[in-house]
Protein backbone atom coordinates (compact mmCIF):
# COMPACT_ATOMS: atom_id res chain seq x y z
CA UNK A 1 0.00 0.00 0.00
CA UNK A 2 3.02 2.41 -0.58
CA UNK A 3 1.71 3.76 -3.70
CA UNK A 4 0.54 7.16 -2.11
CA UNK A 5 0.74 10.07 0.36
CA UNK A 6 0.77 8.91 3.98
CA UNK A 7 -1.86 11.53 4.78
CA UNK A 8 -4.13 9.93 2.32
CA UNK A 9 -4.23 6.71 4.36
CA UNK A 10 -4.49 8.40 7.84
CA UNK A 11 -7.87 9.90 6.56
CA UNK A 12 -10.24 6.99 6.09
CA UNK A 13 -8.03 5.71 9.41
CA UNK A 14 -9.07 8.62 11.54
CA UNK A 15 -12.51 9.01 10.26
CA UNK A 16 -13.74 5.48 10.49
CA UNK A 17 -12.32 5.38 14.47
CA UNK A 18 -14.08 8.84 14.88
CA UNK A 19 -16.89 7.38 13.17
CA UNK A 20 -17.06 4.34 15.64
CA UNK A 21 -16.14 6.23 18.23
CA UNK A 22 -19.29 8.85 17.83
CA UNK A 23 -21.35 5.78 17.94
CA UNK A 24 -20.16 4.18 20.53
CA UNK A 25 -20.75 7.50 22.40
CA UNK A 26 -24.37 7.64 21.28
CA UNK A 27 -24.95 4.53 22.28
CA UNK A 28 -24.17 4.81 25.32
CA UNK A 29 -26.35 8.15 25.97
CA UNK A 30 -29.11 6.72 24.28
CA UNK A 31 -32.18 4.67 25.89
CA UNK A 32 -35.04 2.05 24.73
CA UNK A 33 -38.13 3.64 23.83
CA UNK A 34 -41.53 1.80 23.55
CA UNK A 35 -40.42 -1.13 22.24
CA UNK A 36 -36.93 -1.88 24.05
CA UNK A 37 -34.62 -0.63 21.28
CA UNK A 38 -32.34 2.09 22.08
CA UNK A 39 -33.13 4.81 19.16
CA UNK A 40 -34.04 7.79 21.67
CA UNK A 41 -32.20 10.27 23.45
CA UNK A 42 -34.23 10.64 26.90
CA UNK A 43 -34.34 13.92 28.54
CA UNK A 44 -36.00 16.06 31.64
CA UNK A 45 -38.88 17.65 29.95
CA UNK A 46 -41.89 19.53 31.54
CA UNK A 47 -45.23 17.69 32.27
CA UNK A 48 -47.11 20.28 34.21
CA UNK A 49 -47.56 23.49 36.77
CA UNK A 50 -50.07 25.12 38.40
CA UNK A 51 -51.70 28.07 39.35
CA UNK A 52 -52.70 29.89 42.46
CA UNK A 53 -53.14 33.56 43.08
CA UNK A 54 -51.73 34.67 39.67
CA UNK A 55 -48.29 32.36 40.17
CA UNK A 56 -47.50 29.71 38.75
CA UNK A 57 -46.78 26.61 41.36
CA UNK A 58 -46.15 23.05 41.99
CA UNK A 59 -43.91 23.06 38.71
CA UNK A 60 -43.44 18.86 37.41
CA UNK A 61 -41.16 17.57 35.62
CA UNK A 62 -40.98 14.03 33.90
CA UNK A 63 -38.45 11.64 31.30
CA UNK A 64 -39.10 12.07 27.69
CA UNK A 65 -37.64 11.31 24.43
CA UNK A 66 -36.67 12.77 21.25
CA UNK A 67 -35.61 10.54 18.28
CA UNK A 68 -34.47 9.35 15.92
CA UNK A 69 -30.78 9.30 17.73
CA UNK A 70 -28.42 6.83 16.89
CA UNK A 71 -28.10 4.68 19.62
CA UNK A 72 -27.48 1.06 19.83
CA UNK A 73 -30.24 0.00 17.73
CA UNK A 74 -28.96 1.95 14.66
CA UNK A 75 -24.79 2.00 16.19
CA UNK A 76 -24.05 -1.94 16.38
CA UNK A 77 -25.17 -2.28 12.54
CA UNK A 78 -23.31 0.44 11.29
CA UNK A 79 -19.97 -0.42 14.11
CA UNK A 80 -20.02 -3.83 12.07
CA UNK A 81 -20.51 -2.44 8.59
CA UNK A 82 -17.45 0.31 9.08
CA UNK A 83 -15.47 -2.17 10.19
CA UNK A 84 -16.36 -4.60 7.11
CA UNK A 85 -15.70 -1.63 5.04
CA UNK A 86 -12.28 -0.68 5.79
CA UNK A 87 -11.61 -4.06 5.43
CA UNK A 88 -12.54 -4.18 1.88
CA UNK A 89 -10.01 -0.80 1.50
CA UNK A 90 -7.51 -2.43 3.14
CA UNK A 91 -8.04 -5.40 0.01
CA UNK A 92 -8.34 -3.18 -2.13
CA UNK A 93 -5.14 -1.23 -1.46
CA UNK A 94 -2.83 -4.04 -1.32
CA UNK A 95 -4.53 -6.11 -3.94
CA UNK A 96 -3.07 -2.53 -6.21
CA UNK A 97 0.16 -2.41 -4.60
CA UNK A 98 0.81 -6.22 -5.11
CA UNK A 99 -0.06 -7.03 -8.38
CA UNK A 100 2.45 -7.68 -10.78
CA UNK A 101 4.48 -5.45 -12.99
CA UNK A 102 4.52 -4.87 -16.79
CA UNK A 103 7.11 -6.94 -18.18
CA UNK A 104 8.69 -3.79 -20.20
CA UNK A 105 10.69 -1.81 -17.95
CA UNK A 106 10.30 1.67 -20.38
CA UNK A 107 5.79 0.76 -18.56
CA UNK A 108 7.08 0.68 -14.92
CA UNK A 109 6.61 4.35 -14.58
CA UNK A 110 3.15 4.76 -16.17
CA UNK A 111 2.24 2.04 -14.06
CA UNK A 112 3.15 3.45 -10.55
CA UNK A 113 1.33 6.51 -12.02
CA UNK A 114 -1.58 4.30 -12.24
CA UNK A 115 -1.12 2.18 -9.11
CA UNK A 116 -1.14 5.73 -7.69
CA UNK A 117 -4.03 7.02 -9.24
CA UNK A 118 -6.22 4.24 -8.18
CA UNK A 119 -4.84 4.39 -4.50
CA UNK A 120 -6.50 8.39 -4.62
CA UNK A 121 -8.94 6.82 -5.91
CA UNK A 122 -9.96 4.63 -3.38
CA UNK A 123 -9.03 6.71 -0.97
CA UNK A 124 -10.90 9.73 -1.51
CA UNK A 125 -14.29 7.61 -2.11
CA UNK A 126 -13.40 5.76 1.34
CA UNK A 127 -13.00 9.03 2.85
CA UNK A 128 -16.44 10.28 1.55
CA UNK A 129 -18.48 7.61 2.21
CA UNK A 130 -17.26 7.04 5.88
CA UNK A 131 -17.33 11.10 5.87
CA UNK A 132 -21.33 11.50 5.00
CA UNK A 133 -21.86 8.64 7.27
CA UNK A 134 -20.13 11.27 10.19
CA UNK A 135 -22.31 13.68 8.50
CA UNK A 136 -25.70 11.81 8.80
CA UNK A 137 -24.61 11.12 12.26
CA UNK A 138 -23.84 14.06 13.47
CA UNK A 139 -26.64 15.85 11.85
CA UNK A 140 -29.48 13.21 13.36
CA UNK A 141 -27.82 13.83 16.73
CA UNK A 142 -27.65 17.39 16.50
CA UNK A 143 -31.43 17.44 15.62
CA UNK A 144 -32.53 15.30 19.00
CA UNK A 145 -30.19 17.33 21.16
CA UNK A 146 -31.16 20.59 19.94
CA UNK A 147 -35.17 19.48 20.38
CA UNK A 148 -34.42 17.46 23.82
CA UNK A 149 -32.41 21.29 25.32
CA UNK A 150 -36.09 23.81 24.42
CA UNK A 151 -37.77 23.82 27.72
CA UNK A 152 -41.28 24.89 27.53
CA UNK A 153 -41.94 28.16 30.46
CA UNK A 154 -44.85 27.49 32.56
CA UNK A 155 -47.15 30.76 32.22
CA UNK A 156 -50.42 31.69 34.23
CA UNK A 157 -52.29 31.10 31.46
CA UNK A 158 -53.34 27.53 31.56
CA UNK A 159 -54.96 27.66 28.47
CA UNK A 160 -52.00 29.23 25.96
CA UNK A 161 -49.42 27.88 24.30
CA UNK A 162 -46.26 28.35 26.60
CA UNK A 163 -42.89 29.55 25.52
CA UNK A 164 -39.69 27.88 24.95
CA UNK A 165 -36.65 28.92 26.37
CA UNK A 166 -32.87 27.26 25.42
CA UNK A 167 -30.85 25.11 27.80
CA UNK A 168 -27.07 25.86 27.64
CA UNK A 169 -25.01 24.62 26.86
CA UNK A 170 -26.58 21.80 25.21
CA UNK A 171 -28.76 23.95 22.76
CA UNK A 172 -25.38 25.49 21.47
CA UNK A 173 -23.77 22.77 21.67
CA UNK A 174 -26.25 21.18 19.40
CA UNK A 175 -26.02 23.67 16.74
CA UNK A 176 -22.38 23.32 16.63
CA UNK A 177 -23.07 19.82 15.73
CA UNK A 178 -25.48 20.00 13.17
CA UNK A 179 -23.26 23.19 11.37
CA UNK A 180 -19.70 20.42 11.90
CA UNK A 181 -22.19 17.71 10.22
CA UNK A 182 -22.57 19.97 7.53
CA UNK A 183 -19.39 21.34 6.99
CA UNK A 184 -18.61 17.77 6.71
CA UNK A 185 -20.99 16.79 4.36
CA UNK A 186 -19.29 19.49 2.17
CA UNK A 187 -15.94 18.17 2.51
CA UNK A 188 -17.05 15.07 1.36
CA UNK A 189 -18.95 16.32 -2.33
CA UNK A 190 -15.31 17.83 -2.50
CA UNK A 191 -13.84 14.24 -2.23
CA UNK A 192 -15.84 12.95 -4.45
CA UNK A 193 -15.48 15.04 -7.30
CA UNK A 194 -11.89 14.68 -6.46
CA UNK A 195 -12.62 11.26 -6.84
CA UNK A 196 -14.21 11.04 -10.32
CA UNK A 197 -11.20 13.22 -11.91
CA UNK A 198 -9.14 10.66 -10.14
CA UNK A 199 -10.98 7.95 -11.89
CA UNK A 200 -11.28 10.00 -15.40
CA UNK A 201 -6.98 10.22 -15.09
CA UNK A 202 -6.82 6.50 -14.25
CA UNK A 203 -8.76 5.34 -17.76
CA UNK A 204 -6.27 7.62 -19.87
CA UNK A 205 -3.23 6.26 -18.18
CA UNK A 206 -4.91 3.01 -18.93
CA UNK A 207 -5.08 3.91 -22.23
CA UNK A 208 -1.72 5.58 -22.70
CA UNK A 209 -0.17 2.28 -21.43
CA UNK A 210 -2.13 -0.16 -23.91
CA UNK A 211 -1.31 1.71 -26.45
CA UNK A 212 2.18 1.44 -26.02
CA UNK A 213 2.01 -2.29 -25.35
CA UNK A 214 0.46 -3.05 -28.59
CA UNK A 215 2.86 -1.64 -30.83
CA UNK A 216 5.35 -3.61 -29.03
CA UNK A 217 2.89 -6.46 -29.27
CA UNK A 218 2.71 -6.09 -33.08
CA UNK A 219 6.55 -5.47 -33.98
Amino acid sequence: MSFGKQWAFILPAATAVLLMLALVLAGAYSAADEKGLHRVYAHRSLSGWGVENGQVVDIQYNMATTGPFPGWYYGLPLIACTALFITVVYWTLRRTALAARPTAPELFDVDTAIRSLRTRFVMAVSSAALGFQIAGVGAVTGVALLNANLEPVPTVDLYGVPSTIEIEPGYTLAILLILVSLAIAVATVTLLVRAVATALKVVSATRSIENQVVPQATL
